[in-house]
């Protein structure tokens, strides 16, 4: 399996034989205020870019890789395995810098213009599975140890029932993030989580990937959007649902108007239907009901509505790539993620 330092020592040769200029690596690992930046690179005689690296590079995590050069708030480039023609067009249509081990690339700059796309996915990357702690039982474990504190020090059975996974998966997932440095045991502390920022990123990264299109989404267009400006706390519980998404994001920043409903719950569908006015089925609708996949009560994060935690919500709003949606995310992760 290929590592993120490959990807990026062969995407800067691949550059410097496909444009003929030169590309050069400045350094790893840039520690920033906003987080930690994967490199700094600089490409044409062009000024210094951060570097974020992708072994993947979807439309379902996009948003994820935005949203990190977005935090960094200095000029960036994409650095990718491979970049498909149709992803080339969509970074270039927002003006974002890539490349890729091909040799496609993108880079505009007063004085530079490089758009190379089409080049053929190397053989030697084949597919790329996933960490088994980033596959979808493990993003429950993992989630479920990042939005509930001291949650490694309790037996892991009990994990496993908040997690709503079997008692060996918590075990290999635990054993999996101490092998990627994301887990250490202390001799005072016991298990304690470490490059929490990073934790964040990979799990925001994976979970539409692996995890949400397993909770068996429903959509609808509906007549009255804003129903659920009429629901307070016990009626949320009560109903066993979870606002999220953009007005759950609304409510914790007042920077949003949501245009799309989200509710994580499992809710007695004929009496909200008639809340919601006349639900019609539509795969592009204006409202998603999705199972949850969590057995916990979280911290109240808003006087009247019951939310789902910000991680939850700041992952929904990446998974959008929308550029409203991304600035919102980036509040939502400065005001409640941080350390």
């Amino acid at each position: 399996m290929i590592n993120e330092n490959h990807i990026l020592t062969e995407a800067l040769a691949a550059f410097r034989v496909t444009t003929g200029l030169e590309a050069e690596l400045i350094a790893e690992d840039i520690r920033l205020p906003q987080g930690v930046a994967d490199a700094e690179i600089r490409l044409a005689n062009a000024p210094p870019l951060l570097a974020e690296v992708k072994k993947t590079l979807r439309p379902a995590t996009l948003g994820a890789a935005l949203v990190q050069l977005e935090r960094y708030q200095r000029p960036g480039v994409l650095v990718a395995a491979y970049v498909t023609p149709k992803m080339a067009d969509t970074l270039r249509a927002r003006e974002v810098a890539f490349l890729d081990m091909a040799g496609n690339a993108y880079l505009k700059t007063p004085d530079t213009f490089i758009f190379v796309t089409g080049r053929k996915k190397p053989e030697l990357l084949g597919t790329d599975e996933p960490n088994r702690a980033f596959r979808a039982a493990g993003l429950r474990v993992i989630f479920t140890l990042l939005t509930t504190h001291r949650m490694l020090a309790v037996p892991t059975r009990q994990i496993a029932y908040h997690a709503g996974v079997a008692n060996g998966t918590v075990g290999n997932t635990i054993k999996d993030l101490e092998q990627l440095g994301y887990i250490y045991r202390s001799k005072t502390k016991g298990l304690v989580l470490e490059n929490r920022d990073k934790l964040i990123d990979n799990w925001v990264d994976a979970y539409p990937r692996e995890l949400r299109p397993k909770l068996k989404a429903q959509r609808f267009h509906i007549l009255h959007p804003d129903w659920w400006k009429e629901f307070d706390y016990d009626r949320w519980e009560k109903q066993q649902m979870w606002l999220g998404g953009e007005p759950a994001a609304a409510l914790l920043t007042k920077q949003l108007y949501p245009e799309k409903i989200t509710v994580y719950g499992r809710p007695d569908f004929a009496r909200l239907a008639k809340i919601i006015e006349q639900p019609a089925r539509d795969e592009k609708g204006n409202f998603e009901l999705l199972e949850p996949f969590w057995n916990l009560e979280f911290e109240q994060y808003h006087e009247v509505h019951r939310l789902c935690p910000p991680l939850l919500i700041y992952a929904d709003l990446v998974a959008t790539s929308d550029a409203r949606n991304i600035e919102v995310a980036n509040m939502i992760r400065e005001q409640y993620l941080r350390g």
